[in-house]
């Protein structure tokens, strides 16, 4: 009798816990949202919110004036009292490898730069670090110590990508994951760094020209999701500006990921990007720096192992982009236009369960940091069209928009990490394909590219007054 006893107990307890087990399958996984994206809420709302923004667009005709500034984001690594205002951390993380490792020394030292811009009293600026991504809560305190001075819709961010540098910038599970632990403290050391940075460049604005176009370089980039037969944007991009005393800074935009340095790596380093701006810099450019472009789905290809790698990519990077501004035609007179907006997201679908199941939004929002407002922006300079998106956007997606406006007559950028970071964007045909950009890091389903890609289609017609 006791044995039966017992075993009816086991039994129950059997029981719970799988009632247990199929109550938190059930409350902790959704099935796919496959409805139709421009049937939802948060299209129609944010086509409503572009077309406001739309409204209120800034176009503006002048002499243009710009201003450069850098300033060096290397941490010092120290074992005892460490002084943040020396830039002295005892630990710090390098971003972007969930096996990445504590920094223990420098490699190569890293910067955050910008260039500031007016035109007839329209101003931007464009900043970007080395750094894997501008953390959203670094860019909030900007736009706080900035307040009164420039708005946070007159910034682009970016960053070069590198993952060898600056980590312990997000909170929740996946931003410690890919970050390590938060500090608190690194963030205001680092958004105290930017903001004197932006200060810096519009200090610095003198009489200026300017100039854009690009050049393929077919040998240092791949296609990573399904290699050769995959398409491949190949094209660096480069911004000049010139001011008239003679001094020159240089935007590259590539969309290669700077991932030649792997998580074996335990010193600061800017990767193969580093070595472009540093080359160029030699050279006689007195400012280069680098945005990832749409770096969803490709990533480098080049000579070497390890920094020889990441010196063979960066240093034929920045040959090619001398050769193409040694051709470049320079204007003084600028038409500028700029639109900034704001776009709503569907709920979150983020990690792979299965193939028809992901995580329901609730389970998801406790693995993500929250996010604000999410910014969308685009400019027009002259023929030059640049779009700077919050998200990491596959090269095969950028490249229709981009081929659509070299057709209309105008050369463009499209840059990821603008302050705020919604995963990976690649094409639907990918999403149920067993791959990491897909599985791990398309986080709202398999329509968000192509809604995304909408959005950005329509803010281009708008900047170019034109339907692409």
């Amino acid at each position: 009798m006791r044995t039966k006893r017992w075993q009816r107990r086991l039994l129950r307890v059997f029981a719970v816990l799988a009632l247990l087990l199929v109550l938190l399958i059930y409350f902790s996984t959704n099935t796919i949202e496959t409805d139709p994206y421009f049937e939802s809420t948060y299209y129609k709302n944010t086509v409503a919110k572009m077309d406001t923004a739309f409204e209120k667009k800034t176009k503006t005709e002048g002499q243009l004036w710009a201003g450069f500034a850098r300033i060096n984001i290397t941490p010092k690594y120290t074992e005892v009292s460490p002084d943040v205002s020396k830039d002295e951390f005892n630990a710090i993380k390098m971003a972007g490898y969930g096996d990445g490792q504590i920094a223990v020394g420098i490699h190569d030292s890293l910067f955050a730069k910008a260039i500031a811009i007016e035109v007839d009293g329209k101003e931007l600026v464009f900043l970007s670090a080395d750094m894997v991504l501008v953390p959203e809560l670094v860019v909030l305190q900007v736009k706080s110590n900035l307040q009164g001075e420039i708005p946070r819709e007159q910034i682009i961010f970016g960053a070069t990508h590198t993952h060898a540098s600056i980590g312990n910038c997000i909170p929740g599970f996946v931003g410690e994951s890919f970050m390590g632990e938060f500090r608190p403290e690194v963030v205001t050391w680092l958004s105290g760094k930017l903001t004197r940075l932006i200060q810096n460049a519009r200090k610095d604005k003198k009489p200026a020209k300017f100039s854009s176009g690009f050049i393929k370089a077919p040998h240092l980039i791949r296609n990573r999701i399904i290699g050769k037969t995959g398409r491949l944007n190949d094209k660096l991009d480069m911004v000049s500006f010139a001011q008239e005393n003679g001094k020159k800074a240089v935007i590259g935009i590539f969309g290669a990921h700077a991932t030649t340095i792997g998580p074996w790596n335990d010193t600061f380093s800017g990767d193969y990007p580093g070595y472009f701006q540093r080359s160029l810099e030699a050279q006689g450019i007195d400012l280069a720096m680098f945005f990832a472009g749409t770096v969803g789905s490709h990533s480098n290809k080049g000579k070497g192992e390890k920094f020889q790698k990441s010196k063979y990519i960066g240093e034929s990077l920045a040959d090619s982009a001398q050769v193409l501004l040694a051709k470049m035609q320079y204007d003084s007179i600028v038409t500028l236009t700029a639109i900034n907006t704001e776009i709503e997201i569907p709920e979150l679908q983020a990690f792979y369960v299965s193939d028809r199941l992901r995580l329901s939004p609730w389970a998801g929002s406790k693995l993500l940091a929250k996010m604000n407002s999410i910014h969308l922006q685009g400019i027009r300079l002259n023929d030059f069209v640049w779009i700077a998106m919050p998200y990491e956007l596959s090269g095969e997606y950028g490249l229709d928009l981009k081929n659509a406006l070299e057709l209309a007559g105008y050369n463009s950028a499209l840059t990821s990490f603008n302050g705020q970071y919604l995963g990976y964007i690649v094409p639907q045909k990918y999403y149920y394909y067993d791959t990491y950009e897909a599985r791990l890091m398309g986080w709202y389903g398999p329509s968000m590219g192509d809604y995304l890609m909408e959005l950005n289609f329509k803010l281009a017609n708008e900047l170019t007054d034109s339907r692409l």
